[in-house]
């Protein structure tokens, strides 16, 4: 059997059951033993300021490939399409079953500290406020090394701090519990005091309460006078040299306002300043909080740590300021380069130890010894993702299938996982890419063009596969950790077929209207929308409302693909048997999500005679018992005739079967009951409602299953993958019916001349279908008006197909 068989289906299931028993485990058998989600509301962004999302993507972009080229971490950016504090942590205590941590970024304060203090308290896994405690450690650590070459006590130094914003409080807070106690904080209306009654909030109040500067008062300028050190984090040409050369001897200078700092490092030194940082690559001593994420989170997730605490916090900063020896210490020396591959592994290591010493680890010592996060950092770093991989294995021979995909799924930690496009090879890379002055030029095109986000981030090419776990193949409700094996295979098809990015997303809700608002929220990062095993009828709901609210296609596989699918291989079935798709009986046994898609594509198809059945018999107009709203419509579409009966009865005399219901709910008999040469669809998984053998001695001409170990599977990765491929090129509002119906004659048309009783339909591997789907979708989409630029299909299905045998997406 092949490798799909163990990431997908059968073998998935395994997985699930074992997640499901065990719900720690999905941090072993899943991405989220690996994955972080990197959250922004575009609040706080450098010196624009409040510029929301899309345009903080590119930020977010940056910081994950500074994630995974540094700490083997794979972060998936997310921006919110919200600034409400409370709709935000609820976002992200629906999206923990699908992350072992979060990192929030360029959050505006106070509301930043209120988030974070929430999420704290809603979920169990760790979570860093980028600016607020990235920022802090960063600083301690280079201020600890710049007080050393300067020859100055930490406990006796002041220290004022330009900027109450978030990254202002977080270094003051550091800098106090680090021993730092008179550290003076300014904002634009001058010191912060505790009566002070002008520009204040409760952030400020806090902060201020504990650090209790009682003896200052005025602006800047005049707080600076014979202060030691001065770390900016507010805005451009703050500082000038006179207010420099009024400071202590040997001043200390740190100027980090991004894009352009306070002062100059040429200005500052002037003005006499022994040592002078700023945010900038270009700078001697660069100050950047990203030098401390990815070996802080590297930490946490090798231990399992439920949360961040102050010893893991100074463990980190003094770690970083360590790997500078004394001797090597300079003005121009105090923090390790941007490009030191040493820092992650000595700063995972150092958050791994205090987050065990600190009792917030999932893993002990014994288990996850700190000396082991240091190998597998720094191995990863020399060595590539092959050599974070287990050393020891499993004989892959004497397992069983199911053992087989606990195996491959525990080995690789999940099966996918964010890369860099371009990945940080040098310090060259990293400033025309990374630093914050690139990213501030691609957010400055976004701010004045929003929709060229499609040309300038992931969304052009990234789908979100959402669910709550409700219906999780055959297997029912599982809930969202255990739905995550499935989706991650999910995400391997779309990659593998059509070269689409996929990332799962699981809920921790059932709840139709917070799935709703979750996936409108988090939509600015996604150029298209896959709902997966959703139960029905909620599952109708969810998608019509995203449908009406969004302005990128919103795809419910579970009805739409099977629907697809499913018409691709009847046409070719009834061309077999010398029958046309309007003169039919088509009777249904299944009243589940795909069964009324399905019947519903029919229908547009041309099908003028459906039978709908369910557990109560066939579904008719007037009806009374077992219906629903989405029953009562189909009614009115379906069952011309108002037959009652139970699914034997129905079935007389019809030419068509279709079962999307459950296992051996149609026998031999039944099927000699309906017209001569039934075509008889079983498509319940993992056992069908006949099995081929039985309906064929039954009569049936032509059988179709979902199941790979038969002939005619009908597997909807023929269609989703082409179809978002599509959708994608064309940057889809939408995929409407027509594209569905194109998608489906596309599939069917590839039998061509081998068309036989098995073979309607091409196999699952057969790469020839996702090109030729991709352009049948994107043709109709410019047809019928949902396409947002013009694109050449036949361009559509050339780069579908060099991506498919040369892995190679070409730019449109």
């Amino acid at each position: 059997m092949s490798v799909l068989s163990r990431i997908y289906t059968p073998g998935v299931g395994a997985v699930c059951r074992e997640i499901q028993k065990h719900p720690v485990s999905s941090y072993r058998y899943t991405c989220r033993g690996n994955a972080i989600g990197l959250i922004s509301d575009g609040s706080a962004v450098y010196e624009f300021g409040n510029i929301g999302a899309p345009a903080v993507l590119p930020k977010l972009e940056a910081k994950s490939v500074i994630y995974k080229t540094f700490a083997n971490v794979d972060a998936v950016p997310i921006a919110l399409a919200t600034q409400e504090a409370d709709e935000i942590v609820e976002i992200i205590r629906l999206l923990a079953p699908t992350f072992g941590g979060f990192c929030l970024e360029s959050i505006a304060a106070p509301k930043c500290f209120t988030i974070e203090s929430r999420i704290r308290k809603a979920v169990r896994v760790a979570v860093l406020h980028h600016e607020f405690h990235a920022a802090g450690i960063i600083v301690l650590a280079a201020l600890l090394n710049a007080l050393k070459v300067v020859g100055k006590n930490p406990e006796t130094v002041r220290v004022v701090i330009s900027g109450a914003g978030v990254a202002g409080i977080g270094v003051a807070k550091g800098l106090y519990v680090a021993g730092l106690t008179n550290v003076v904080l300014c904002d634009r209306h001058g010191v912060l005091q505790v009566y002070r009654t002008r520009g204040m909030n409760w952030a400020k109040s806090e902060i201020v309460r504990l650090l209790r500067p009682h003896s200052y008062t005025g602006g800047l300028a005049e707080v600076l006078r014979g202060a030691d050190v001065f770390i900016g984090l507010s805005h451009k040409n703050l500082v000038t040299r006179e207010m420099v050369a009024s400071m202590a001897k040997d001043a200390i200078v740190f100027a980090l306002a991004l894009p352009e700092p306070e002062i100059s490092e040429a200005e500052a030194k002037a003005g006499g300043a022994a040592v002078v940082a700023t945010g900038l690559s270009s700078s001697e001593n660069q100050i950047r909080s990203s030098l401390v994420t990815p070996g802080f989170f590297r930490g946490c997730l090798d231990v399992g740590a439920e949360r961040v605490n102050v010893p893991m916090y100074l463990a980190a900063a003094r770690a970083l300021a360590g790997m500078i020896p004394e001797e090597k210490l300079s003005a121009s020396h105090i923090i390790p380069r941007q490009m030191d591959w040493h820092i992650s592994p000595v700063v995972a290591k150092a958050v791994a130890r205090a987050a065990q010493e600190s009792g917030v680890a999932k893993l002990g010592p014994k288990e996850m010894p700190p000396e082991k996060v240091y190998e597998r950092t720094e191995r990863y770093i020399y060595e590539g993702e092959l050599a974070w991989l287990p050393q020891e294995g499993q004989d892959y021979g004497k397992l069983s299938l199911n053992e087989e995909a606990l195996e491959v799924h525990r080995r690789y930690q999940g099966v996918i996982q964010v890369y860099a496009k371009v990945p940080v090879k040098d310090e060259f890379i990293y400033r025309q890419l990374y630093a914050p002055e690139a990213v501030a030029e691609v957010i400055q095109r976004l701010l004045a063009e929003p929709l060229a986000a499609y040309d300038y981030t992931l969304k052009n090419n990234l789908v979100a596969i959402v669910t709550d776990g409700s219906a999780v193949l055959g297997l029912g409700n599982l809930g969202p950790r255990a739905a995550l094996p499935v989706m991650e295979g999910k995400a391997v098809l779309f990659k593998t077929f059509g070269g689409v990015e996929a990332f799962p997303l699981c809920l921790s809700t059932q709840e139709p209207d917070q799935v709703v608002r979750l996936v409108e929220v988090i939509s600015p990062a996604f150029g298209g929308i896959n709902l997966e095993d959703i139960s029905s009828p909620r599952c109708f709901e969810i998608e019509q409302k995203l449908r009406d609210r969004l302005d990128i296609p919103v795809f419910h596989d579970d009805q739409h693909g099977t629907a697809v699918v499913t018409l691709a291989g009847l046409m070719n079935a009834l061309q077999l048997v010398g029958r046309k798709l309007e003169e039919v009986k088509i009777v249904f046994n299944g009243a589940g999500a795909s069964a009324i898609a399905t019947a519903k594509l029919l229908l547009l198809a041309g099908a003028q005679n459906i039978i709908i059945c369910d557990t109560r018999g066939a579904v008719f107009k007037g009806r009374e018992v077992g219906m629903n709203p989405i029953k009562e419509e189909l009614a009115e579409l379906t069952n011309p005739d108002r037959e009652k009966g139970t699914l034997a009865e129905v079935l007389k005399g019809a030419e068509v079967f279709i079962g999307l219901s459950g296992p051996n709910v149609l026998t031999s008999d039944m099927v000699r009951l309906m017209a001569p040469q039934p075509v008889v669809f079983a498509m319940a998984n993992p056992d069908p409602e006949i099995h081929p053998e039985e309906a064929k001695a039954g009569g049936a001409a032509v059988v179709a299953t979902g199941r790979s170990d038969f002939p005619n599977q009908v597997n909807n990765c023929l269609a989703f993958p082409g179809i978002f491929r599509g959708a994608l090129d064309i940057r889809a509002r939408a995929i409407n019916d027509a594209m569905n119906l194109a998608a489906a004659q596309a599939i069917a048309g590839l039998v061509g001349n081998n068309l036989a009783p098995d073979y309607i339909l091409p196999s699952a591997m057969d790469f020839r279908v996702p090109p030729v789907v991709a352009e049948a979708v994107a043709r109709v989409g410019l047809e019928t008006g949902v396409a947002r630029i013009k694109v050449d299909p036949e361009w559509v299905a050339r780069h579908t197909r060099e991506f498919i045998y040369d892995e190679r997406l070409p730019l449109l």
